[in-house]
């Protein structure tokens, strides 16, 4: 089976830019190559509408024209679809929450508020209710990409004051505990914080386009499991800038001697059994049909709601979407998506029939683990 990704909303570690405020990835996966099943097709499109290649930007209102001639295509191919997002809001405070709440780096930290996902998530969304955007975009763009060690410590500090000021008693004792040490610890030891990365490339990985890559391998080779096939290459858009981290990390997923699960403990795993010895490329798009099909139907998904709010004027289009979602699965890694499974969960405990024994045994739980943090923080011998 032939895959191919595309992108879309890319820029750079300016993730505050308003006018692209999410990142998409799309991918597609055929049994057939588009490469060569469509070749003939797409020149004889691009030549009808005097065009060297088919770009979703460059064509926007004029894909209703040419609507029916890539349904014909896509009809040949019989792809699946693959999308995923990115709002880059969220990412900017996960990047803040995972910096300052690692346990591991930071003792202060509580083990069970970063290893623990319902603990996490209980958390994470009660710092994003206290610390305004703007935090966190400031860190994310001046501290992760900080262009030396000393200006990546004085934003962590500067970072950690701004965060401590805001504690009030708009937060319940217990979270102004969990999120004051940690920012404390953070302040008073910078260096002990893994924030300043000297290489490019080892900084270009807090960007969307890695957060998307693995759960995009993840998805092709399910889809190849469930039918009973696997990927034997897998074509992307190409960029030079992630060329070489991209490369890196489909060596580490496709190496037949690595994992064919990767367990995310109470997350899942990432399954990567069926994209195992598969081919690699990036590919400028002139030169491959395939990536110039997700590019239109990447521009489509991005414009979902213009199309899908004047469907009388775009019905081709609207139905090309339409097609796209059907046949598509999705990754989500967005606030909105982060709120609603924090509130499911929050729901859920509210809703339980705890006994008053029970809640007892909670707390005693609860104890047992802090002063286990205690005397663990304590050894450490650090202000």
């Amino acid at each position: 089976m032939f895959a191919f990704i595309d992108e879309s909303g890319h820029t750079g570690k300016k993730i505050s830019d308003t006018s692209q405020p999410n990142f998409f990835s799309l991918g597609i996966v055929s049994k057939y190559n588009p490469d060569i099943l469509i070749m003939n097709d797409l020149s004889q499109l691009t030549n009808s509408i005097g065009v060297k290649e088919l770009h979703g930007a460059e064509l926007g209102p004029k894909i209703e024209t040419i609507s029916y001639e890539i349904y014909r295509m896509l009809q040949k191919l019989s792809p699946k679809f693959f999308l995923a997002e990115v709002d880059k809001k969220y990412l900017a405070y996960t990047k803040l929450y995972d910096t300052l709440f690692d346990n591991v780096e930071n003792p202060a930290g509580r083990w069970h508020t970063y290893q623990m996902r319902p603990f996490r998530m209980l958390l994470l969304n009660n710092f994003i209710t206290l610390v305004p955007l703007d935090i966190a975009y400031n860190f994310y763009e001046n501290c992760l990409f900080a262009s030396n060690e000393e200006q990546a410590i004085d934003v962590l500090k500067d970072t950690c004051d701004e965060i401590l000021g805001l504690i009030d008693g708009s937060l319940d004792s217990r979270s102004r505990q969990l999120i004051s040490d940690p920012l404390i610890w953070a302040k008073n030891n910078p260096k002990e914080i893994t924030t300043y990365n000297a290489k490019k490339s080892d900084r270009w990985r807090h960007l969307p386009n890695v957060v998307t890559f693995l759960p995009m391998l993840n998805m092709f080779s399910r889809c190849a499991k469930s039918m009973n096939s696997k990927i034997n290459k897998i074509v992307h858009d190409e960029q030079n800038q992630m060329k070489e981290i991209f490369i890196e990390i489909h060596k580490m997923a496709a190496n037949i001697k690595g994992p064919g699960k990767l367990d995310l403990r109470e997350n899942g795993y990432l399954h990567l059994k069926n994209i195992k010895e598969s081919v690699f490329e990036m590919k400028e798009s002139t030169n491959s049909p395939g990536l110039q099909i997700v590019d239109i139907c990447l521009y489509l998904i991005c414009h979902k709601d213009v199309i899908l709010n004047n469907h009388s004027m775009n019905p081709g289009s609207a139905y090309l979407l339409m097609y796209i979602v059907t046949h598509g699965t999705a990754f989500d890694f967005t606030l909105n998506g982060f709120i609603r499974e924090s509130n499911e969960l929050q729901k859920k405990i509210a809703g339980l029939p705890l006994t008053d024994e029970e809640l007892q045994k909670g707390q005693d739980i609860v104890n047992e683990m802090e002063d286990k943090w205690r005397e663990n923080f304590l050894k450490v011998g650090v202000s």
